[in-house]
């Protein structure tokens, strides 16, 4: 099968979209399918991916590629390679990693704070509170991105259950994101000696809710004599502002930020910390870290609205997003209930099986033939 798998961001860029387009090229191509990447993104160093990396190509090589593909992988809702797509008639598959389809941000957060998930309301909500501008264009590209994803696109693909009830698109399945989360087993504590009792791992943004667990971590502390120590694994614009927070909450001598932290130091940190806390304050569509956070055997606690959730499963708490006596709640139970926490443990390494990197790989390649079978 030949691939051309579309993706308006990459390397040298950092992320998730980032990581599973060069994760989806190398397992494409190590199944013997023949992929040429294309990205709009520069790069002055060496591509040496055992695969084709066209970077900024030009509308006639474009256009002789998206010719000569059987099938066009668009990773992520977006219209760089959609003129190329209607011009060849080349059937397109496209993974939706947001809201791109249903709201003119794209994420159902603007500004620092919760923004409508439809169409119409979206529209109404950026003109009150955005640029005028920004607000058209942004409702051009959702119509045209709609139009593109109904009524040509061959498939939608929806990362969670959670999406695909905001998406209500045709053709339309789920298939969770092909993370690489194997190298994360290395991070499980084997001897139950743990330095952090609570952690944070992500990107330290408003709509990751980092102050909500840090207010919660707090209450946690009062309530419990500040045995507690609590790791924040990350970094981010909001560093500063949270790091104020902790010493405003007198919790200074128990909250540890580590900046961030990649590879060997990453699991090795992780191997030091006990419970994770992801309080997202939006409706996370996926949310990657809690698939990482399965396969470093870790307890977890997770915001209700959004993916997260659903990625976690009940190997796990959840609690309402934005109430912090709600997380503290949840904090103190699992922290003294040493039978939940084995409980939820055995029910992650069951969880676990639903995100196999070569399994959602073949779910991939499977809905590729059919899509092919049916054109």
């Amino acid at each position: 099968m030949k691939i051309l798998l579309s993706t308006p961001v990459f390397k040298p860029m950092v992320g998730g979209m980032e990581t599973l387009a060069n994760n989806f090229a190398l397992h494409f191509t190590s199944r013997g399918h023949e992929v040429t990447l294309v990205t709009p993104i520069p790069y002055d160093g060496v591509d040496d991916e055992p695969y084709p990396i066209i970077r900024r190509p030009s509308p006639n090589e474009f256009y002789r590629l998206a010719k000569e593909a059987d099938l066009i992988f668009s990773n992520g809702a977006s219209l760089y390679a959609a003129p190329y797509a209607i011009a060849t008639g080349t059937p397109v598959v496209m993974r939706h990693t947001g809201y791109q389809v249903a709201a003119i941000d794209g994420a159902g957060w603007y500004d620092n704070k919760l923004a409508p998930l439809r169409p119409v309301p979206s529209f109404l909500w950026h003109l009150r509170h955005g640029k005028l501008g920004n607000t058209f264009r942004g409702i051009f590209k959702v119509t045209a991105l709609r139009l593109f994803a109904k009524h040509v696109v061959a498939a939608n693909v929806a990362i969670s259950d959670w999406m695909k009830r905001r998406h209500p698109l045709p053709n339309q399945v789920r298939i969770h994101n092909p993370f690489p989360i194997t190298k994360f087993v290395a991070g499980r504590n084997e001897d139950g000696n743990y330095e952090y009792d609570f952690f944070f791992l992500g990107r330290l943004v408003t709509e990751k809710g980092v102050n909500l667990l840090v207010k919660a971590f707090a209450e946690v502390q009062r309530r419990c004599d500040g045995r507690y120590r609590l790791c924040i694994i990350g970094d981010g614009p909001e560093r500063p502002r949270l790091e104020r927070m902790v010493s405003d909450l007198g919790q200074q001598d128990h909250v540890t930020f580590t900046g961030t932290l990649t590879k060997d130091r990453l699991v090795q940190q992780l191997k030091r910390c006990k419970i994770a806390v992801l309080p997202s304050t939006w409706e996370e569509p996926f949310g990657g870290v809690a698939s990482e956070i399965l396969a470093a055997g870790k307890n977890m606690i997770v915001s209700r609205d959004g993916a997260l959730s659903e990625i976690m499963g009940d190997a796990g708490l959840t609690f309402p997003n934005h109430d912090s006596l709600a997380l503290a709640d949840a904090m103190e139970r699992l922290a003294q209930d040493e039978e939940l926490q084995r409980q939820h443990r055995r029910n992650a390494s069951v969880r676990l099986k639903d995100f196999n990197e070569e399994a959602l790989i073949t779910d991939y390649i499977h809905l590729f033939n059919r899509v092919l079978a049916s054109e």
